[in-house]
């Protein structure tokens, strides 16, 4: 394991991935403008100014230019990190409009995390994180997120819920110093 503080690592992190957007952008521009010298070239060729023994030549160069285009498109959009969350995100191929969602993922006691349970107050060491959002998408990317949020359950909660039980019942059962527990999240 490294040395070096969280603090730079995520800075580093941030950085990186500010370049890897720079550079995807970047890298739409040219294939845009690629494709667009592809398309003029291309139109020039069918207009008839070309000259006539280069016409076929002529043809396949703007045909091979476009296709360089677009895929220099294709890549910039891949590179870009943003893109790409949104391409994890994405939904059915039919989506239209406004689209809410709900992700989840475990909270392991390695993360510290210093947020409380929705549910009975308590500091979540180990529990259930949510993730909730309400976007607009066109044929399934997410295009705008209006409204994102989070939910933290700790585990008593979460296992309760998944049972179909109670969290009163749950917290009754085990005994533990809940109250201790959840004073630290009142005294944040």
């Amino acid at each position: 394991m490294s040395d070096a503080p969280v603090g730079v690592i995520e800075l580093a992190d941030r950085i990186s991935a500010l370049l890897y957007g720079i550079a995807g952008w970047l890298t739409v521009g040219f294939g845009l403008l690629l494709t667009g010298a592809a398309l003029t070239f291309g139109y020039s060729v069918a207009a008839g100014t070309a000259r006539v023994d280069a016409v076929a030549g002529a043809a396949f160069l703007a045909l091979f230019l476009c296709l360089a285009g677009l895929v220099t498109v294709a890549l910039g959009l891949f590179v870009n990190p943003r893109f790409r969350r949104r391409l994890d995100r994405r939904h059915g191929r039919s989506t239209f409009g406004w689209v809410r969602s709900v992700d989840q993922r475990v909270v392991r006691p390695e993360e510290n995390c210093l947020e409380c349970c929705v549910d009975c107050g308590d500091r979540v060491e180990m529990g259930l994180l949510r993730r909730y959002r309400e976007e607009y998408a066109l044929a399934g990317l997410p295009v705008y997120t209006r409204s994102e949020g989070y939910n933290h359950y700790c585990l008593e909660c979460a296992t309760a819920e998944l049972r179909g039980g109670d969290v009163a019942d749950s917290a009754s059962d085990v005994g533990t110093d809940r109250s201790d527990r959840s004073l630290e999240c009142v005294e944040r």
